[in-house]
């Protein structure tokens, strides 16, 4: 949805981090365009010791034991040599698990860090094309060179271009150390272990976005006190990083609630008229467009062509808005002649176009009508993080929040309430799954103990939704 035009930058980070998640809401143009959200676990680029406890040669691949989250699958042609069960090996999370899929690993094993990416072997030292001064891109490609003895390869970022002989080397130190970890905890293995984890693509967004100097509103003091000093840390300005103020929340305030409301509903108002339908399932996405509410004065074959071209506009951005991976199949409406689905196909095309190196497959036209692409996966999309498995698929009021969307919607509302006003005794009635929520969890104990400077009295009450709740007060 449109946000308030009260930012001077076309992007704009904004961080939730009241209860016991954190969400972030990316604007850019002043329209949310992406929103994540943390919850913890598996992280991409994480490296595990693991245990090989299958080989399936008619697949290609490998079951790996993992620490802390499912079976990893591993392709034997991203691992060097043969494989047997029972062997321990050195894995990287390359993508993570969705639904009831697990991870799938790799064996060929790339260390991020601020300023570079390492990989063991190889022996490349790759200096960005940004970094165009010769004297420059001979200068670090020296000392990279010096350092990697091992034969490591070395990928430098262009933020590094400035970085002299000390820092090169101590982020190349700290890199080789999370390798050197790593072989050591595969020599003596005797249980799968986490050797090593990653930044969260939500870390790694923000780190990204604050290094750019680029605006960024925290609600959260503990969120907001951590970021700073990271950017203290790596010598950056905090100028651009603020803290949210006022009673109402962030996400309130500047409308992310509402766009949140929007990314999960099935239908969507295009501008102009017309609307799409979005129905997501485990084997595809069908999007439906249809010409309903759009002019009917004018001819009817340019009025299909300008719904079509608002919908291929919009489909691009609800596929990111939503994090929808996988098969991706549109119904347009129908566009007799080759240069209207030429302007579709364009329109789609320019939409992906920083994705199409991999990520994004078009596939175009079928002889049937429809327009076909896919999307690698990158974690859940934002409806199975929000509601319940067996009803994320499902349209309309049907779907139930999960037990972790339901407790943090009870967090962020008793946040809300109690901000800024005074708390004295009181005692909590909550639904029986988020009474059993709060014993399990310390952390969201500890955020309801700082809402009301205490942790209060709780009680279950059958009658009430998930995300409901009742303050009593002494």
């Amino acid at each position: 949805m449109p946000m308030p035009g009260n930012v001077a930058d076309d992007r704009l980070l904004l961080i939730d981090a009241v209860a016991d998640e954190r969400r972030v809401a990316l604007l850019e143009n002043n329209r949310i365009s992406r929103i994540w959200l943390d919850r913890g676990g598996p992280r991409r680029f994480d490296i595990h010791i693991g245990r090989i406890s299958r080989v399936m040669p008619e697949m290609g691949a490998a079951m790996v034991v993992l620490a802390g989250c499912d079976d990893g699958l591993l392709p034997l042609d991203r691992i060097d040599g043969p494989v047997h069960e029972g062997q321990w090996v050195i894995v990287q999370i390359s993508r993570l698990g969705f639904e009831d899929k697990g991870p799938k690993l790799t064996g060929r094993i790339a260390i991020e860090g601020p300023g570079m990416i390492m990989r063991p072997t190889g022996g490349m030292i790759d200096i960005p094309r940004k970094i165009a001064d010769p004297q420059t891109r001979d200068r670090l490609a020296a000392t990279l060179k010096a350092l990697a003895i091992k034969g490591e390869s070395v990928t430098l970022r262009t933020s590094a271009a400035n970085w002299d002989e000390a820092a090169l080397h101590g982020a190349f130190s700290r890199l080789r150390a999370i390798w050197d970890k790593a072989v050591g905890a595969q020599k003596n293995a005797t249980r799968p272990v986490r050797v090593f984890q990653a930044l969260s693509e939500i870390d790694q967004v923000i780190e990204h976005h604050l290094m750019a100097g680029a605006p960024c509103i925290v609600d959260g003091m503990a969120e907001y006190i951590r970021l700073r000093g990271m950017l203290r840390a790596h010598g950056a300005s905090d100028a651009a990083l603020s803290a949210h103020k006022g009673e109402t929340l962030l996400f309130d305030s500047d409308g992310v609630e509402a766009a949140l409301e929007d990314a999960l509903a099935t239908r969507i108002a295009l501008p102009g008229g017309g609307w799409i339908s979005i129905e997501a399932t485990t084997a595809l996405c069908a999007i439906d467009v249809n010409a309903g509410g759009a002019q009917t004065g004018q001819n009817a074959a340019r009025r299909n062509l300008d719904v079509n071209l608002s919908a291929a506009a919009e489909i691009v951005h609800q596929v990111r808005l939503r994090n929808l991976g996988g098969l991706v199949v549109i119904d347009p409406i129908r566009m007799p002649g080759r240069a209207a689905r030429d302007a579709f196909d364009a329109v789609i095309k320019q939409g992906f176009a920083a994705e199409t190196d991999g990520a994004v497959q078009i596939g175009g036209f079928t002889r049937l009508g429809l327009y076909e692409f896919s999307r690698q996966r990158s974690g859940a999309d934002l409806a199975s993080l929000m509601f319940e498995s067996d009803s994320a698929a499902s349209p309309g009021p049907g779907r139930k929040l999960c037990r972790d969307t339901a407790a943090n919607k009870v967090l962020r509302c008793l946040v809300a309430e109690m901000r800024h006003r005074p708390m004295g005794g009181v005692r909590l009635r909550l639904h029986p799954d988020i009474l059993q929520w709060s014993a399990e969890r310390e952390s969201f104990r500890r955020i309801l103990g700082d809402i009301f400077g205490g942790l209060p009295p709780c009680n279950a009450d059958p009658t009430l939704a998930r995300h409901e709740y009742v303050i009593e007060r002494d």
